[in-house]
């Protein structure tokens, strides 16, 4: 049988017959690699890791902007790409060094930025990059507590996820696993910052809040937390029998922990603050307890005093230590579920019962109080029984001796005491009266002194004498314009805080002072020469705050500093160097000192020249002049203002400053 012969044109019909229909769509990329290598790639193919725990811009930015503009990056892109994704992604760190690359190929289109050498990774999953960006940038010591602490929750997110629930000593172990070794220690805090802390205080932790300080503030809740749970569990147990601690109970039970540490820690959140003022932290939280507890200030004092004593101490602290934390809070508990009548001292005495003994013997014998038979209880500090002087007339008193050679006077209760002692009691009541009228004289010798103001005696209605009082009586209208002029920025102090004030003040010997109190009190100052005394050093009176008053108070106080410095200081002579002027400008003007003028002098005109705004080429403007002036730098004490000046240099500062204020509102320029 002869073979077929295939022609050529039938190979060429077979040739151009269509091939198998293709079912998958066509790819315009290639997959990622399966394994590390290097690659060149583009800043267009380049992205930054999403879930970066750096949410601040690196400190060192600039820095690291300009060694790249130098040198260029010397240490290569860390890149992986997740599953799906047509962009490579920074892993293992790098995002600041990206976003440089990105500025300086805008500002420069210089193609070695574009295009960079990058080491790949193949993707490993979600929870290997974030701890490789935890373990770079940490290593570094560029992240804050709070990146830290963002990113360990991040973590523990993405492994609860994959393997359920997980302790915090295993997501140590299993961060360590990853390449991001850290404290397990620090994962406990660091939990504890992002649920407690973050919502109430997120201002001052961003601002770079650090570990000591989230250390002593977890302390503080713990305390505060561990105190309310003692007033919870007290109540628990007393609430079928609470007496008159009913408010406390329904306080503690249905109030919320968490809640009120929140509203109370939230006021002191501020931008830009690292660091609490720790002192008043700890005044809010007290003050917060006693609000919500009833708990007196006292034994909430003592059981943080011990509370942290122990926990200084630690596993050393004995079991005593230990047991005495709380007592003084559990003791006040129980006050406030059964309040004590308060004992008054000295005891209130009692009323005297009816006698049963025989009546007095008649005659000349005095009548006496019954006292009963054991005087120890009556003794004075002096150690002499206590009596009731005016009911005994001494005078008729029976002295003769008695067998035991002691005169002896009949009681009521019919037991006899010494005379001698009865007689020196007696004395002692004639002693006293006659100081007290000795004091009364001396008050009245004081008040009747003349009125030349040496002793200060005013003439009242009657022709007397009466002591002058140094500080007037002012109306309620006054006083309330006077503490409105000194109101700054005005502050709500808690009853729970000023008393807390009071009471430490107390403890250390001390008087706590209240604004409200002491801005209506004077503190004068009293210095010779012709100035009068400064008795307030911000208040200016409604009366004195015409234009043309306060510059006659400005020139007053420049002519008492002219004096100090021997400056010639003149309202009619106009060249002098300082020239008083009270119809315009701030009150004086200064002019050229002489070339032969002494430190002091030029010291002084600089000064009051930097007041007013004037400038001598000739002389130096540094402000190291001021420290000279107040002393608290320099050597030459001839330069250093007395206290009386320093205080009136203040003064008038305060003065121009309101002077300026009244003449722009009279429509007066002051400059």
């Amino acid at each position: 049988m002869s073979k077929t012969t295939v022609t050529p044109d039938e190979i060429t019909a077979k040739l151009k017959q269509p091939g198998p229909k293709l079912n998958s769509k066509p790819t315009d990329r290639l997959p990622a690699p399966s394994m590390e290598m290097s690659m060149t790639l583009t800043l267009e193919q380049l992205r930054p890791y999403d879930r970066n725990p750096r949410t601040q811009r690196n400190p060192a930015y600039d820095d690291i902007k300009a060694s790249i503009q130098a040198v260029g990056l010397k240490q290569k892109l860390t890149v992986t790409q997740r599953p799906g994704d047509d962009k490579f992604m920074i892993s293992d760190g790098g995002n600041t060094r990206l976003s440089i690359l990105n500025e300086l190929y805008r500002e420069t289109g210089d193609e070695r930025y574009f295009r960079q050498d990058c080491h790949y990774i193949p993707w490993q999953g979600e929870i290997n990059v974030l701890a490789g960006h935890l373990a770079e940038n940490d290593n570094r010591g560029q992240l804050s507590w709070i990146e830290r602490a963002r990113g360990i929750f991040e973590a523990k997110r993405m492994i609860e996820e994959m393997d359920g629930r997980i302790s915090q000593n295993k997501l140590a172990d299993r961060l360590r696993e990853l390449g991001y070794a850290v404290d397990k220690s620090h994962v406990s805090r660091m939990l504890y910052t992002i649920e407690h802390f973050l919502p109430t205080i997120p201002m001052t932790l961003e601002a770079g809040m650090g570990r000591p300080q989230i250390v002593k503030l977890i302390s503080y809740r713990q305390f505060c937390e561990e105190c309310w749970g003692r007033c919870r569990d007290f109540w628990q147990r007393h609430q079928d029998d609470p007496g008159e601690g009913q408010p406390w109970l329904d306080n503690v039970l249905h109030g919320d922990f968490a809640q009120a540490w929140h509203d109370e820690m939230s006021q002191l959140d501020h931008e830009g603050q690292t660091e609490f003022a720790w002192n008043l932290v700890e005044d809010r939280l007290k003050g917060m307890l006693h609000e919500q507890t009833g708990l007196h200030y006292n034994p909430l004092d003592m059981s943080w005093k011990n509370w942290f004593t122990v926990r200084k101490h630690g596993h050393s602290a004995s079991e005593e230590d230990k047991a005495d934390i709380w007592t003084t809070v559990d003791a006040e508990l129980e006050r406030l579920r059964n309040p004590q009548a308060r004992h008054l001292y000295p005891p209130v005495p009692e009323k005297p019962k009816p006698s049963t003994a025989p009546p007095p013997p008649a005659g000349n014998a005095p009548v006496l109080p019954p006292l009963d038979a054991d005087d120890s209880h009556d003794d004075d500090e002096f150690g002499f029984p206590s009596f009731d002087d005016g009911q005994t007339d001494f005078s008729t008193v029976d002295t003769t001796p008695t067998p035991d050679s002691r005169p002896a006077v009949p009681r009521a209760g019919g037991v006899d005491e010494p005379l001698e002692i009865k007689k020196m009691r007696a004395r002692m009541a004639e002693l006293e009266t006659r100081n007290a009228e000795l004091e009364e004289q001396a008050t009245r010798a004081q008040s009747s002194q003349d009125v030349d103001g040496e002793g200060g005696g005013l003439l009242d209605v009657d022709g007397l004498m009466r002591e002058h009082n140094p500080q007037p009586e002012r109306s309620p209208e006054e006083q309330a314009t006077l503490i409105d002029d000194l109101t700054l920025d005005p502050y709500n102090e808690s009853e729970g805080h000023r008393q807390l004030r009071h009471m430490m003040a107390k403890e250390h010997g001390e008087e706590a002072i209240d604004f409200e109190a002491a801005a209506l009190k004077s503190v004068p100052l009293q210095s010779g020469g012709p100035v009068a005394p400064i008795t307030d050093l911000w208040s200016v009176p409604t009366w004195r705050r015409s234009p043309r008053d306060l510059r006659v108070q400005i020139g007053e106080m420049i002519k008492a500093l002219g004096e100090w410095a021997g400056i010639e200081v003149s309202g009619a002579n106009a060249e002098a160097p300082l020239h008083l002027n009270a119809s315009q400008g701030l009150g004086f003007e200064v002019n050229p000192l002489s070339g032969d003028a002494s430190v002091r002098a030029q010291r002084i005109w600089q000064l009051l020249a930097g007041l007013q705004g004037t400038f001598d080429p000739q002389m130096t403007a540094e402000i190291s002049l001021l420290g000279e002036l107040v002393g608290s730098h320099g050597d030459d004490m001839e330069t250093r203002l007395p206290d009386g000046l320093l205080i009136r240099v203040w003064w008038l500062i305060r003065l121009i400053r309101v002077l300026r204020e009244t003449s722009e509102n009279a429509g007066e320029n002051a400059s």
